[in-house]
């Protein structure tokens, strides 16, 4: 039977080094090392068979020095000239470019007539620059602009009254670049976050009304990022409410951040009933049901010897959260 390793190609090292690699479970930094010990120690005899680029090289012999297993710094790697710079900015359209645009692009001539019936007015040059940027620097397609301005249509119609003026276009060009981050960048994307903000809709008062407001209005923008954020964790407004009783009893007012992190450590343990929430803290659930006739939000009357029960084991609760723990 042949030899896999001649004794001449045998390396050694240290148990500590082993046992230091093992440790910090990087496969680049073992590498490394390895063809350091081959190469006699010499970053620049190393750096050659591996192949690396400079940056993935640098990184794991920077490790390699942090664990005390080598000195020095790493081989220079060969100049290259840098990458390029990317310019987030939106270019300046001009006149010039729009009127182009106009005569020779029939889908955006076409959006163009479409926005302005949507919003109720003539569009002047910024609005046609704004309504460019979308179609051109986002290059979102034409359906889904015209669904992002039914949209915000719609959102500024519920916070500001049916008989408010429409929406400007810079406010449709701000959440066209939120929709862009959100990569809402097709049809089929656009249908299916314009069915869950439905859904968000469908429950944003039964949320405000779960955290003490009690004249029916819609939910600012801060707000409306909480209650689509419980939502999506899949709370009911009873795990809200209890969330609030317990913010109001340590706050003594209503607090959207600490609700929010209840929230998040119940989520997080996986409590979707106020029967888990009393079970992990070693008391016995108790059903509780409504008067007939009563609506959801009635039932929403603090407990105050039952959250003053509760109260030390909630700080311990979140705080071992944020340790990491549950």
């Amino acid at each position: 039977m042949s030899m896999l390793l001649l004794p001449n190609e045998v390396l050694s090292m240290t148990a500590q080094a082993a046992r230091r690699l093992v440790e910090t479970g990087d496969g680049d930094c073992a590498l490394l090392y390895l063809a350091l010990l081959q190469g006699g120690s010499s970053p620049e005899q190393a750096a050659q068979p591996l192949g690396w680029d400079s940056a993935r090289l640098n990184a794991a012999f920077a490790r390699l020095v942090s664990l005390g297993l080598a000195a020095g710094s790493p081989p220079a790697a060969s100049a290259a000239p840098p990458p390029p710079l990317r310019d987030d900015r939106p270019p300046e359209y001009t006149r010039g470019d729009i009127a182009d645009a106009l005569e020779q692009e029939h889908s955006f001539r076409g959006l163009y007539r479409e926005m302005e019936r949507l919003l109720g007015k003539v569009f002047s040059d910024t609005d046609l620059k704004s309504l460019y940027t979308i179609y051109d620097y986002l290059a979102l397609p034409v359906e889904v602009i015209f669904m992002l301005g039914g949209y915000v249509v719609r959102m500024s119609r519920r916070q500001r009254g049916p008989d408010a003026p429409p929406p400007r276009m810079t406010e449709v060009k701000k959440e066209a670049f939120r929709w862009k981050r959100l990569g809402i960048t097709t049809v089929e994307r656009a249908e299916e976050y314009l069915r869950q903000q439905e859904g968000i809709d469908q429950r944003e008062w039964g949320v405000l009304s779960a955290v003490g407001v009690t004249k029916k209005r819609p939910a600012i923008d801060r707000e409306r990022e909480y209650i689509t954020r419980w939502v999506q964790w899949g709370f009911s407004d009873e795990m809200i409410h209890l969330a609030y009783e317990r913010t109001i009893f340590r706050k003594g007012q209503m607090n959207w951040p600490y609700v929010n992190k209840i929230l998040e450590s119940w989520h997080k343990s996986g409590f979707t009933t106020p029967q888990q929430v009393e079970q992990e803290r070693g008391g016995k659930p108790k059903a509780q049901s409504a008067p007939q006739g009563a609506r959801p939000q009635d039932n929403y009357q603090p407990s105050q010897s039952r959250i003053r029960q509760q109260s030390d084991w909630l700080d311990q609760f979140l705080q071992q959260q944020e340790k990491g723990g549950n």
